[in-house]
This record gives C-alpha cells, structure tokens and sequence, in this order.
C-alpha cells in the first residue's frame, strides 16, 4: 500500500474509491475496503482509501480534551496495510476543508485530482459542511460529473451494525473481548515506558508504568487485564497483567489514573522503551485492600489466572 500524504500531486487509473476516518479500521470498514479491492480488480484500475488527519471531531470541537478514538494516524496505516488497499490517500482536516459543501469536496478532491470513476460509501456515511453530504448527495454529484456510486450494507453482528462508536462503548466498560470481536484483531495501546514510583518492585511485582503516544487514545475501564506486551527491538510477545486506575491500595497515590503492566517472567529493564499492550481479558475491578499483604495475595491470584489464560 502506498501512502499519500499530497492528493494534489498525484493521478491514479480511474479509480474506485471509499473515504471516511476508518477509526480502529473495523470489520465494517475490512467489509467495504475489501468490496473497493474487489471493484477495483474487476475493472483492472487502483483500490485507493481517502481518509483524515488529525480526526475531524478535534478540528471541530472547541475543546477536544474530553475526545478518545480507537487508533491514531499510524495505527490506521498499519492496519489499512492489511486490507489490500492498493493506495492511502490521507488529508489534512483543517477548518476550511470543513466549510467545503459535499459536492465541493467531492468535484474538487475525488473527481478533479484523484479521477475517481467509482465511489463506495459506507452504510452511514455523513460528511461536508454540517455533515450534510450522504449517498443521496453524492448520487446527484455523481451523476452530474460522470462517475458512478454505491453503497456498502452495514457489518452486523448480534442484529446490530458494527461501528466504531459502538466499540469505543464497550471498551469504556472495560469488554476488551467484546470489542476485538467487532474490531476482529486485540485491541491495543501504544506508548512509552516512563518513571514511576517503584511501589510494585518493592512488594515483588515490578511494574511498567506506560504512558500513551496518543493523547486522544481511549482507555479501557479501570480494573486488571490480562495481556501481551511488545517491547521495542524485541520480537516476543511477553504475557503479562496490568491495572488501570488509581491503586487504591497505595497511600500515597496522587490521584491520577496510570496504566501499569507487570511483564511475567522478564527481567530487562524497560524505562524508557516503546511497547505496545495488545489486551485478551478482563480479570476484575481494581479493589482497594486492607493492607498491602492482602494485594500481594491477590496479585498472585492474577498472576496464575494470566498464565492460565494466556499459555497455551
């Protein structure tokens, strides 16, 4: 897959084309990014993904702390590589693009730079000025400009339509595996290994304290995980368990939720590193403990049912 950062300076075959934020690149989008491939070879011309950048909900709100996605720039380019989008075409969201009508955009950017002769929409795919553009907008510019439009059916799982708001909710609840049904692959964090306050290597359970690359990364619950952890410059996957929250137990927490990961059977030093934590379960709430002997004993009921879980 090749990316493109400049969709004024490129020109593509009579592309078939699909666009959208593709947060956490879903089964629905695997579902309509696998029917643009498909178009595509069939008319023999290139599978291109139009897509934004930063997210359009952090232009357009006036304050976007409160905002949490599932992925972030180079998460979505990794996992768009695995779809078999011949081409990534990704846009900066300014201000201005956002003021353009959905024909604009679409006669500016799809027609008279990429050429598209194809579009496929998603099932709800809102986008222009005040998110007014829909299929039957595009339908009517279509029409006038020469090229042709479809409409992908919604991915639905249980009887509902699988969608990346849906995902964010359960993982908000801490349903790591709910939602890698929908997301059909772990979800996971990426961040970086920095100081923290060595409370768990003092009661035997040495801890990496991770602080996320993205600002914006969504979270899951508070409470125990079971996971995988990848270190920078190592190609293992290490088991491992991890809490979210606020460590009750300890007394002099400041009161600021941290994500903290113990890495089971791994002695290297990790301040510092990049690693990525792919999640597989949910073990419990955090619980705040009488006394410290009593968290170490239930550290060490987390730790087997990891290893239960997590060995083969």
């Amino acid at each position: 897959m090749q990316v493109h950062h400049d969709y004024k300076q490129i020109r593509f075959r009579k592309p078939v084309v699909t666009m959208g934020v593709f947060d956490g690149v879903h089964l629905g989008h695997r579902m309509l990014l696998r029917r643009v491939t498909e178009e595509a070879a069939k008319r023999g011309t290139d599978a291109v993904a139009v897509t934004f950048d930063p997210h359009p909900r952090i232009v357009l709100t006036g304050d976007p702390s409160h905002l949490r996605f599932l992925t972030d720039i180079e998460e979505r380019i990794d996992l768009l590589r695995e779809t078999g989008i011949d081409h990534l075409v990704i846009i900066p969201f300014t201000p201005e693009l956002s003021r353009m009508t959905a024909c604009e955009f679409v006669e500016a950017v799809l027609f008279r730079h990429l050429g598209v002769s194809h579009l496929i929409t998603g099932f709800d795919h809102h986008f222009g000025n005040r998110h007014k553009g829909n299929i039957n907008t595009v339908t009517e510019c279509s029409a006038r400009l020469g090229f042709s439009v479809s409409r992908e059916e919604a991915f639905m799982i249980a009887g509902e339509p699988v969608s990346s708001t849906g995902i964010r909710r359960v993982l908000e609840r801490g349903e790591v595996k709910e939602a890698a049904v929908m997301l059909g692959y772990e979800y996971s964090v990426r961040g970086r290994v920095v100081s923290g306050k060595r409370i768990g290597r003092n009661i035997g359970f040495p801890t990496a304290n991770i602080s996320p690359h993205f600002r914006y990364k969504l979270i899951p619950a508070s409470g125990v995980y079971a996971v995988e952890v990848l270190v920078e410059n190592d190609p293992q996957w290490h088991i491992a368990m991890l809490n979210i929250g606020l460590r009750p137990t300890i007394s002099d927490s400041d009161g600021q939720s941290t994500i903290e990961a113990h890495l089971i059977d791994f002695g290297s030093d990790l301040y510092g590193k990049n690693v990525t934590v792919r999640f597989h379960e949910r073990l419990r709430d955090e619980m705040k403990f009488g006394n410290i002997d009593a968290l170490v004993a239930q550290l060490q009921i987390d730790r087997e049912m990891t290893l239960r879980l997590m060995r083969p």
